[in-house]
């Protein structure tokens, strides 16, 4: 008897599904989909792709999230595992040509045993801990080539896979706000006080980043600064992020900046930067508040410029705008 399995999932990228590989090469981006109830955290998440392995193997990140999919020849590291795919809660060690994780272990959310290393596999039967025992599970990955909204619905069944890709409307998200203005920074700094900094595009990890109007200061998400397993943080830096590159974007191999934000969403709003506030006080905990310029206007009779500046209060997809005008030019 033939067992069907039904997912229904929506999600804000768009999927695209090539022949029996993903894109015949490795994908930049993909979703998943079919994991178990236990791992539901996996379902729906955006991987993107972080770089190679020291054996050549592609290996990705969770946006937002600290789970990763890489190929892993040996998992415990004793010379005759079993080579795998799997879905880990740790990042692989670039310089482990085994063991890429360094528990000594096979521990993971999920395993799927394969000689081809050069990409994960587009649909298959995993084995997946769930509610702590292996079970299977029929996992699609889904390659991602722009942002719209998709719904999908996949059977799996003794006779192959269906994949359906239905377009739906996709709920509105926050958008990166166009113009931040800083103000905060400790007298060390006090020449970033009023720059103005303009979103200049996206980083290779979807992420926006922005310059400061005449001046060469950048903030931008970066995550892994040093390329040495750092955490994501952003950053307000002198040197121009890559918008090529997963991660170390300013290639420096070290994390050299002037402040740095941890765990969050967004740079914008008001939030406790860690700052280098010169030789005395060092690196200290600043409150620094990147306010949104939503409007700017001249006015026709007085020549006088207007902002109007909004100071976000949380994060994600919800702002609450705290309005404030300055009127510049004469009195």
């Amino acid at each position: 008897m033939s067992s069907t399995l039904r997912i229904r999932v929506s999600v804000v990228v768009a999927a695209a599904i090539a022949g029996s590989q993903l894109a015949h090469g490795q994908p930049y981006s993909f979703i998943v989909t079919g994991a178990c109830d236990d791992n539901e955290h996996l379902d729906g998440k955006f991987f993107v792709k972080m770089g190679n392995t020291l054996g050549g193997s592609p290996w990705y990140k969770a946006t937002g999230a600290e789970q990763y999919v890489y190929y892993d020849p040996d998992c415990g590291g004793s010379g005759d595992g079993t080579a795998r795919w799997v879905f880990d809660k740790d990042r692989p060690n670039m310089t482990r040509a085994t063991d890429l994780d360094g528990d000594g272990q096979c521990e993971y959310y999920a395993r799927f045993d394969s000689v081809v290393k050069s990409e994960p596999p587009e649909s298959g039967t995993w084995t997946m801990n769930c509610d702590n025992k292996w079970v299977e599970k029929f996992l699609v990955f889904m390659e991602t080539t722009s942002t719209t909204a998709t719904s999908t619905t996949v059977t799996a069944g003794t006779t192959g896979v269906t994949t359906t890709l239905a377009a739906t409307t996709a709920p509105k998200g926050a958008v990166a706000p166009k113009l931040l203005a800083l103000s905060g920074a400790c007298d060390y700094k006090n020449n970033l006080n009023g720059l103005t900094f303009e979103l200049q595009g996206t980083t290779a990890e979807g992420e926006p980043y922005y310059k400061s109007h005449g001046m060469n200061y950048y903030i931008y998400h970066d995550a892994d600064c040093d390329g040495s397993g750092s955490a994501p943080r952003w950053v307000l830096d002198g040197d121009r992020p890559s918008a090529l590159a997963a991660f170390d974007l300013d290639g420096d191999h070290k994390c050299d900046y002037f402040a740095r934000l941890d765990d969050a969403k967004s740079p914008a709003g008001p939030a406790t930067w860690r700052m280098y506030c010169g030789s005395q006080l060092g690196w200290s905990d600043v409150k620094l508040t990147l306010s949104e310029v939503s409007k700017t206007s001249t006015s026709a009779k007085t020549g006088d410029s207007m902002m109007v500046l909004s100071s976000a209060v949380g994060h994600g997809s919800v702002w609450v705008a705290i309005a404030a005008t300055i009127f510049v030019g004469a009195m």
